[in-house]
């Protein structure tokens, strides 16, 4: 099944699920790709960030499937996207696409981000604002630099910025970031102080409020590279005299991440002059203190995580028929069913949602949830 959210604003939201009547096949895979490429085309739209799920075997014949839909010499053929392990609830193969894309002001404000001559972002100019995404950035970490995993995490941070430098950008401008992080419970402490040190030396883990760390998701997930860390990053700022304002979204249900030592923000909005998003970071059953709540019990786990995404969507006045783009990670297969009905019994049933089996980043979670919403701003 395939969500299409153009939204009030220059961004769009495309979702495709396997888990939701689609097949997560070779074939299910083409007809995805062969939708999303009307949608965009319809639209005049751009990929600017693109996230594959699934079993990391199929990440070759998903790339020759999408580079035969799209077409070798297309804008959205040109950077590849993110491959990362995420099992299909129900199956194997490919579990659900995540596409964000962007409606360019003029034919001619759009470019490709290449690094040594390997394409790796795309940086779009829109009628709100100026937005520059950049994809797996980690596999052009050097081999001599990543020789622990968090090393790799840490030169991956550092040649990110690099990347922005070279664009006039810097991590200031970061909104979002993604992590997957193989076998992510054995480091997930060193990711933390490496993720730490590097924004410190950026000038945003500096303990004041008004300093905007951005949102995040930092889950378990392989890659075909073999190696230990995937990341993805967006990045958006004003442009042509336009409005951008970031503000962090607040959560009287947790405290922030910070706080115990996790360089992300809950939450951010984003508004520009037409539009508000938010964005979610991933989110699971931790409480106002940082503790795990509810352990072993997935039923509790979920509608904590619940709560707490309504919680920070509510403080900047969005709800859940707002959201654009999900994505949902459990622990256990068996729980699987207990999230859908949990969300049938809250009316979530039809979240624009992709859906997988990992790890998350403590042992005692069970779930963990995050999401993009929007809303449009009263025009005058």
């Amino acid at each position: 099944m395939l969500w299409v959210h153009p939204g009030p604003g220059d961004l769009s939201f495309l979702t495709w699920s396997a888990d939701r009547g689609g097949s997560d096949g070779e074939g299910g895979v083409r007809l995805a790709y062969e939708e999303i490429g009307q949608r965009l085309d319809a639209a005049n739209l751009v990929i600017l960030s693109e996230r594959v799920f699934g079993d990391v075997s199929t990440a070759a014949s998903v790339a020759d499937i999408r580079a035969a839909v799209f077409g070798e010499d297309t804008d959205n053929a040109a950077i590849p996207p993110t491959h990362i392990e995420g099992a299909p609830c129900a199956g194997e193969g490919v579990a659900g696409i995540h596409v964000i894309a962007a409606h360019p002001s003029t034919t001619d404000s759009v470019e490709t981000i290449d690094w040594k001559g390997a394409p790796c972002g795309r940086r779009v100019v829109g009628d709100d604002a100026s937005y520059l995404a950049l994809s797996d950035v980690a596999r052009l970490v050097p081999a001599e630099m990543r020789s622990r995993p968090a090393d790799e995490a840490r030169e991956a941070l550092l040649l990110a910025e690099e990347m922005l430098r070279a664009q006039d950008w810097s991590f200031a401008d970061v909104r979002r970031t993604w992590f997957y992080l193989d076998d992510i419970l054995s480091w997930y402490d060193d990711f933390n102080q490496a993720r730490n040190h590097v924004f410190e030396t950026f000038g945003l883990f500096n303990g004041s409020p008004k300093t905007m760390i951005p949102a995040s998701t930092g889950i378990r997930g392989r890659n075909a590279r073999g190696h230990r860390c995937t990341f993805d990053l967006l990045a958006a700022r004003p442009a042509n005299g336009g409005e951008l304002s970031v503000e962090r979204l607040r959560n009287p249900l947790q405290n922030e991440a910070p706080e115990y030592g996790s360089s992300f923000s809950r939450g951010l909005s984003v508004a520009t002059d037409r539009c508000r998003y938010f964005l979610v970071s991933g989110t699971a059953s931790i409480d106002e203190q940082g503790n795990t709540v509810h352990p072993g019990d997935f039923d509790r786990q979920a509608k904590r995580t619940i709560d707490n995404i309504e919680s920070l969507l509510a403080s900047g006045g969005a709800g859940f028929d707002d959201i654009c783009q999900a994505s949902a990670f459990i622990k256990f297969p068996e729980d699987v069913e207990r999230l859908r009905r949990i969300l049938k019994l809250r009316g979530l049933e039809d979240l624009p949602l992709v859906c997988t089996i990992e790890d998350i980043c403590r042992e005692d979670l069970l779930v963990e949830l995050d999401a993009t919403a929007v809303i449009a701003r009263p025009s005058g």
